[in-house]
């Protein structure tokens, strides 16, 4: 007996909102009843990739069909989600037009046209009321120049930005943003963006050329608790980042990367650490530990609230290590990588002199213990001792070895670990 056809239309459109539209159209031929519920979605997923083997004008019918038999009156669009490659933005900007309305929730566009610098979206976009969510990727320009239309997006709260060019003042339009995930790529014309103080998570990849200008990245977001930040100057560009305190941080990810004129980032890469403080999960990359270096007397800010700590290095270094673990007072988990490249010089470090005493987190609170890349040098191996007869709770400790050895050599290598002597009795 078939049961599903007996539930009512907004079950049965509920059901199909999960499914993308071609296949939620298709069910039409399943018999009378199902012959008009699509017409009832309030959520489509149109792609254009099935219809790569019948080409574009019918892709083109398709969507035009379904817009124009949908009932769009009674059931108004909530969730729409395009993707699609154009040669022409003229049809793109219909469809957009028919699917903007007072109920649109959530906006998902993926797209790739021949338009240099990408195409500008209908400005009704910009003051859409009921917008949660908005995402753009590909060949999109939210760039006006001096026409830049007015920005009013009061319900915003979810923005994914991955696109040709970006303007300034579209993020000031958003007052109750909570989550940005905004990569920049290509040539950017406003050397200095500002992100929302509402921001709870930030995602912020930048990879753009500014010439002969200054990129200032202002994270003045004092509510932000996910950082990820992913940064690569160009060599032509001098870069600045302003960032505030962050109390309420639970996690952080810094990434930075130039190879030519790392020493520019010393300036301000300890401030973020400082800024970085309240966090309890800090993941560092290589580059940006390097900064952490060649700081001129840099002294790590006191992390009362960290407990897991992921350190990717370019060069093993017990002082810099020492001196970090000094500053963690709740540590439970620390992960260490050794992350050489032939291109990255070794240098010296230019921090003080650790401590003589052990870091309190290793007596009485480090629990687990991850060393990746291990080359069994001199001064990587006292440091796992020194881990594994000061850690008096340490339960797990795990070596990964770096790749390259024969099988005795690692024989040995393992036989020399497995001889030190254990502070912790609870190893599991």
């Amino acid at each position: 007996m078939d049961r599903i056809s007996y539930l009512p239309d907004t079950i049965l459109c509920d059901i199909l909102s999960y499914l993308p539209t071609k296949q939620a159209v298709s069910t039409s031929i399943l018999g009378r009843r199902w012959r008009h519920v699509w017409e009832n979605l309030q959520v489509l997923d149109i792609d254009d990739r099935s219809f790569w083997s019948s080409g574009e004008a019918s892709f083109d019918s398709f969507v035009n069909a379904i817009l124009a038999l949908r009932n769009a009156d009674s059931y108004p669009i909530e969730k729409f989600r395009l993707t699609c490659e154009k040669f022409e933005e003229d049809a793109i900007s219909t469809w957009l037009n028919a699917v903007i309305g007072p109920r649109l929730q959530e906006l998902d566009l993926s797209l790739k046209v021949n338009v240099m610098f990408g195409i500008n979206l209908p400005k009704a976009i910009f003051t859409c009321t009921s917008l949660k969510s908005l995402v753009l990727q590909g060949d999109i320009s939210l760039y006006y120049g001096p026409e830049f239309p007015d920005v009013y997006l009061p319900s915003l709260k979810n923005l994914e930005l991955n696109i040709s060019r970006v303007d300034n003042k579209f993020l000031s339009g958003c007052p109750v943003l909570e989550n940005l995930k905004l990569i920049l790529q290509g040539y950017v014309y406003i050397p200095t963006i500002q992100m929302p103080q509402t921001l709870k998570s930030l995602t912020f990849e930048d990879y753009s050329i500014v010439c002969d200008e200054i990129n200032h990245r202002v994270i003045d977001t004092p509510s932000l608790e996910y950082l990820h930040v992913k940064i690569v100057t160009p060599v032509f560009s001098e870069l600045q980042i302003s960032v505030s305190h962050f109390p309420n941080m639970v996690e952080a990810h810094v990434d930075i990367r130039e190879e030519h004129k790392l020493d520019e980032h010393v300036c301000w890469v300890p401030m973020l650490l400082q800024a970085l403080r309240e966090t309890k999960l800090l993941a560092l990359k290589p580059y940006t530990t390097r900064c952490l270096f060649s700081a001129p007397a840099f002294k790590f800010p006191e992390f009362h609230r960290l407990l897991n700590l992921e350190l990717d290095i370019p060069f093993f270094n017990t002082n810099f290590l020492l001196n970090f673990l000094h500053s963690c007072h709740v540590l439970e988990a620390l992960v260490i990588r050794i992350w050489e490249e032939v291109y990255v010089r070794t240098m010296d470090y230019n921090g003080p002199t650790p401590p003589t005493m052990v870091p309190s987190c290793v007596t009485s609170h480090l629990k687990s213990f991850e060393f990746r890349e291990y080359q069994n040098a001199a001064d990587e191996y006292e440091f796992v001792a020194y881990l594994l007869q000061a850690g008096l709770v340490l339960k797990t400790v795990t070596i990964h070895l770096k790749s390259g050895f024969d099988r005795e050599t690692k024989y040995n290598i393992v036989r020399g670990l497995s001889v030190i002597p254990r502070g912790s009795t609870i190893y599991s």
